[in-house]
C-alpha cells in the first residue's frame, strides 16, 4: 500500500510519450504505545483493533481505531472518553513510525434521574427495583447497587419491566417511548413511556398428544388453573425451567426429543385458552 502516488511525463519521443511512475509505501508500525487503560484493558483493545506491530498504517486504520476505542469504553460506562492517536517518525528505522495510543476514560456516566409514565398498576419504585443495573445515584436505596449507564445493561433492564408485566398477567405491556439525555457532563436522565394493556387471566387448559402421562396429572405439576393470572413467568418456569417442571419430567424418563410447547388457541376478552 502506498501514501503517495505521482505519474509524470519524462520525454517525448514521436508518437509515444515515457512515463514516470513514483510511489511512496506507506510506513509500518515499529512500536506501539497504549497510555491511561490498565493491562486487561489494553490486551482487550489489542484483539479488537488490529494494530500490530509490523502492520502498515492508513487514515482508515486510525479512525477505526478510535471508534472501536470508544465504543469499547463506552459499552463499560466511560461514554465521555477521549481518544487521541499520534504518529511519530521512528529515527531508527527506516519509513516505520512509533503510535501512541492517548486515552483518557474520564469518570463513568451514571443516572440523574429516571421518569417512567404511563404506569398505573405499578409504582415507579416497584419499576426502579426492577431495573438491575439501571440505578438513579444518590438514593439510598442504590446504595449497594450500581449507579453507571451502560447501554446494555439498560436494554437489558427495559425486558425485565416487561417480563414483570408479563409475570403479573399484562401480556401486552410494552415500553411505546424511551429516551436518554445527558443531565450534565457526569450523568444522564433516562425517560419511561409503557403501555400496560389489560390484565389476562387462564381459562381453559387443554392437553394434546400427552398419551404418557394423563391430563390430570400435568395440570397438578402445573400448579396453574382456570380463573389464575395469566403469568407467562410460572409458565415458563413449570414447563421448562424447575427441576420438577413437567418437561424435566419427561426428559428424566428418556424421553431426550420431547416437545412442550404451550399454545395460546384463543383470546377472548380479559381470558386465555391454551
Amino acid at each position: 500500500m502506498f501514501s503517495n502516488v505521482s505519474i509524470t511525463a519524462e520525454r517525448f519521443e514521436e508518437k509515444k510519450v515515457y512515463l514516470k511512475i513514483s510511489l511512496t509505501q506507506r510506513p509500518r508500525i515499529s512500536e506501539l504505545r497504549y497510555h491511561g487503560v490498565k493491562k486487561s484493558e489494553r490486551e482487550e483493545l489489542e484483539k479488537r483493533l488490529g494494530l500490530v506491530v509490523g502492520s502498515q498504517i492508513t487514515p482508515n486504520l486510525i479512525d477505526r481505531a478510535k471508534t472501536l476505542i470508544k465504543r469499547y469504553f463506552d459499552d463499560k460506562g466511560f461514554k465521555n472518553a477521549d481518544v487521541d492517536i499520534v504518529q511519530k517518525d521512528d529515527t531508527s528505522k527506516e519509513n516505520q513510525i512509533i503510535i501512541d495510543v492517548n486515552i483518557d476514560k474520564k469518570e463513568k456516566i451514571k443516572v440523574h434521574q429516571i421518569t417512567i409514565e404511563g404506569n398505573n398498576v405499578m409504582k415507579d419504585s416497584k419499576l426502579k427495583k426492577v431495573m438491575k443495573k439501571t440505578n438513579e445515584k444518590g438514593k439510598l436505596v442504590n446504595l449497594f447497587r450500581t449507579k453507571k449507564f451502560v447501554e446494555e445493561n439498560y436494554e437489558a433492564d427495559k425486558q425485565l419491566i416487561i417480563d414483570k408485566y408479563n409475570e403479573w398477567g399484562y401480556r401486552d405491556a410494552r415500553i411505546v417511548v424511551d429516551s436518554v439525555s445527558s443531565y450534565d457532563d457526569k450523568t444522564v436522565n433516562v425517560y419511561l413511556k409503557i403501555e400496560e394493556g389489560e390484565k389476562y387471566y387462564l381459562r381453559n387448559i387443554t392437553w394434546v398428544g400427552n398419551t404418557l402421562y394423563p391430563s390430570e396429572q400435568l395440570n397438578q405439576i402445573l400448579r396453574m388453573m382456570k380463573g389464575d393470572v395469566y403469568n407467562q413467568k410460572l409458565l415458563e418456569e413449570r414447563t421448562n425451567t424447575d427441576d420438577d417442571a413437567i418437561g424435566n419430567m419427561y426428559y428424566n424418563n428418556g424421553y431426550l426429543f420431547y416437545s412442550l410447547e404451550p399454545v395460546e388457541i384463543n383470546v377472548e376478552n380479559d381470558s386465555i385458552d391454551l
